[in-house]
């Protein structure tokens, strides 16, 4: 479907021949997983250095995508006072409106940015610079982080990371706001 509907916007077909067909995400529901903070906190404590608390406590506590969000993240986008990240996503960014966001930092959030921020060295931008080396392999690490905090493995761990946040702020705020801190459509955010 996603690629004959590429060739129709390209005018090489005339007609998508699957436009009608209905398509369903299989699976999904099955690997869906809240990642509760008493878990989150345990893996947080079980994180090797500073780096990885970042990436899991951005993912749980702010949403962000990862890799992707997080790699761009630089200390620019980090408004202390306001108590807001600026997120670009290179997801969504060709979506009139979507490429650029704003998104709350939570208090579990802000000491460990704060802790990172005053580590960083000197001229260096990225928040968590360690992910633009292209051998880290996050999710074999993340396994054993997790193993080591004594919690039970999920199927889609960043994603769930990030859509347990997406429930804990829908419990707290709007669903059209919650929507705009992920980087979605409310009816996105529904599905």
């Amino acid at each position: 479907r996603g690629f004959f509907k590429v060739m129709l916007r390209r005018e090489i077909i005339e007609r998508n021949p699957f436009a009608d067909v209905k398509h369903a995400a299989s699976g999904v529901q099955d690997r869906q997983q809240f990642i509760t903070r008493p878990e989150t906190a345990r893996i947080l404590n079980a994180c090797p250095d500073h780096d990885w608390r970042a990436i899991v406590a951005l993912s749980r506590f702010a949403g962000l995508r990862c890799p992707s969000e997080i790699v761009a993240l630089r200390w620019g986008d980090v408004n202390w006072e306001r108590g807001r990240l600026m997120v670009r996503s290179v997801k969504t960014e060709g979506h009139e409106g979507h490429a650029v966001r704003v998104v709350p930092i939570a208090p579990e959030l802000r000491p460990i940015l704060q802790d990172l921020f005053d580590r960083a060295e000197v001229g260096v931008e990225a928040v968590v610079p360690r992910l633009r080396d292209p051998a880290m392999n996050l999710r074999t690490q993340f396994e054993r982080i997790i193993a080591k905090a004594s919690v039970k493995p999920w199927p889609r761990l960043f994603h769930n990371m990030r859509a347990s946040c997406a429930t804990d702020w829908v419990e707290r705020f709007p669903a059209h706001v919650v929507a705009g801190w992920l980087g979605h459509s409310p009816m996105i955010a529904a599905q």
